[in-house]
């Protein structure tokens, strides 16, 4: 995968999970190194924006990067110091822009390339390299460094992953997709790294931190390759956790790392556990031990001081695991996360959310899935028109829902009011709101209602969850619960976790007890594990390929 001399220069460092290998490790490396070497030289790179930021505040908060004149004098020196393999690719590679770095692009590619327009849809839109089919395919066949036509034949579910898609139309859609960077002067995330890694000279590096390296892909590897080609050995770190590789599907390769790994001892082996308690210490440690078994190793792994609770539950029904959930989330302001293997959780996670009225998000997102203004309205209308006074900010809240026949005037008004409570009838006598709204207590009779019937039954169904948030008396919920699939929550820390052994086909053993490690070792205190509602269940050793 890389040539010996590289690997020679390589010093790993592994950690199992929560073990400080980003805010602890990495710092007192980057401040022993920086000390030997300076920072002009210096590189420390991940994977994903977010992985690359927390990243730099680690850095800025060294002592004497802190008293350093280092960012008053440049507020982004680290900009492309400390970053995304792709982003330092980028910088140092190709001088076209990057693609979809403009919103025109996706529909200028759509009418170059119409089969693109077979899978559209607001978030496709929004990011087409994250949501399109034909960019996931693309973006794992070169991870795996493979052609599309190879890839397919090879990828463990490709009629599925990437429908409504064939492979005809994928490789029709591939040639018309290049053509059009070339037209247009564009580069993707995939052009960055070949371009980077083909240059006959690249800059000179005096050393290189590499975080969450068992993420690393096949054309990452070989851009870190040319990246070491100055450092001196052993001044190529790579920091991660062989156990918690779960993008082989893009083209990160478990053996190769859990080999890297393996002999990593002293100081370079992290120990003590600042995260899982003791109760999901112990069952991570019991699903990864088969991996340990076969590469004939063993890790140090010490759990916090909290004894914490493992629970099985076999549905989302009534069971003793279930209620110790349901209670924990009413009585407590700690932090929940659902997880799984497959989509098809949430048919049913999300209906248990909202039949016990549970406010949710999904792990990313910024928003509630009902915001708490949309509640506050439907909760607080009937009293409104009874005569109780609401803040401005609230009545802008139900003009922003009520349909527009029950309005007298737009929006504006509101810029000219003084901030303040108003009754129903003030707003009624200023002729802003119908008098007639007095008799409606229920505020979903009053909301806009979509015309086409698929909108009319998403809006049913909302305002059903809604009614159960408050008939449960959650509105003032503490607790914040998210849910996210493996890949997605991987590198996150939350008080309990969740996760579904759900899988709908079979998979290589050794991959799930990778995914069902990395998925159980995100919680701090207790671990509840849901039965597979579908028959298949991950972790089950007859269900699996070789």
């Amino acid at each position: 995968m890389i040539s010996k001399q590289t690997l020679d220069k390589i010093r790993p460092i592994v950690g199992p999970p929560g073990t400080g290998k980003t805010h602890i490790k990495i710092k007192k490396l980057y401040a022993e190194l920086s000390d030997k070497y300076g920072t002009e030289r210096g590189i420390v790179l991940s994977h994903t924006k977010v992985a690359a930021a927390e990243l730099q505040a680690t850095i800025k908060s060294i002592d004497k990067i802190k008293t350093s004149n280092l960012l008053q004098l440049d507020e982004d020196y680290f900009q492309y110091r400390i970053c995304t393999i792709h982003s330092y690719a980028k910088k140092h590679g190709g001088e076209r822009r990057e693609v979809f770095s403009s919103k025109s692009d996706f529909n200028n590619l759509c009418n170059h390339v119409p089969l693109f327009n077979l899978k559209k849809n607001a978030a496709i839109t929004k990011d087409p390299q994250k949501n399109h089919p034909f960019f996931r395919c693309n973006a794992e066949a070169h991870g795996r460094g493979l052609n599309i036509s190879d890839h397919w034949h090879t990828a463990a579910d490709p009629h599925n992953s990437y429908k409504p898609y064939n492979l005809q139309l994928i490789l029709k859609m591939k040639e018309g997709y290049e053509k059009f960077k070339k037209d247009e002067f564009l580069q993707d995330y995939q052009d960055m790294i070949d371009v980077y890694v083909r240059k006959p000279k690249v800059p000179a590096v005096d050393f290189l931190i590499i975080d969450e390296a068992q993420d690393c892909s096949k054309p990452q590897l070989l851009a870190i390759e040319r990246m070491a080609e100055h450092v001196r050995s052993k001044d190529v770190i790579m920091v991660g956790d062989p156990n918690q590789t779960i993008f082989k599907f893009a083209g990160s390769d478990p053996d190769f790392f859990e080999k890297l790994f393996k002999d990593a001892r002293g100081e370079d082996e992290l120990e003590v556990g600042l995260r899982c308690s003791k109760a999901i210490n112990k069952f991570c440690k019991e699903i990864i031990k088969p991996v340990w078994e076969k590469y004939g190793y063993t890790r140090v792994w010490e759990p916090t001081e909290v004894e914490g609770n493992v629970y099985r539950i076999p549905d989302l029904n009534k069971s003793f695991g279930l209620s110790k959930l349901l209670e924990k989330i009413k009585n407590s302001d700690e932090q929940f996360l659902f997880t799984y293997r497959s989509l098809k959780s949430k048919e049913w996670l999300v209906p248990f959310f909202e039949r016990y009225g549970l406010k949710y998000k999904h792990v990313g997102s910024e928003h509630l899935h009902v915001s708490d203004a949309e509640l506050n309205s439907h909760y607080t209308w009937p009293l409104f028109i009874k005569g109780t006074p609401q803040s401005l900010e609230q009545i802008q809240a139900y003009w922003k829902h009520l349909d527009k026949r029950y309005k007298k005037k737009d929006a504006r008004i509101f810029k000219k009011m003084i901030n303040k409570s108003y009754t129903f009838q003030e707003f009624v006598n200023l002729e802003f709101l119908d008098s007639t709204l007095s008799d409606t207590l229920d505020f979903y009779k009053l909301i806009k209602t979509p015309k086409d019937v698929e909108g009319k039954n998403r809006l049913q169904q909302r305002v059903k969850y809604i009614r159960s948030i408050i008939n449960n008396n959650n509105l003032n919920q503490s607790a914040t619960i998210e849910y996210g699939n493996f890949h997605k929550i991987k590198g996150l820390t939350r008080d309990n976790v969740i996760v579904d052994l759900s899988i709908t086909r079979a998979e290589p053993y050794h991959e799930q007890l990778y995914l069902g490690y990395t998925a159980c070792s995100r919680g701090r205190y207790d671990l509840w594990i849901l039965k597979s509602q579908t028959g298949k269940e991950l972790l089950d050793k007859h269900e699996h390929i070789q």
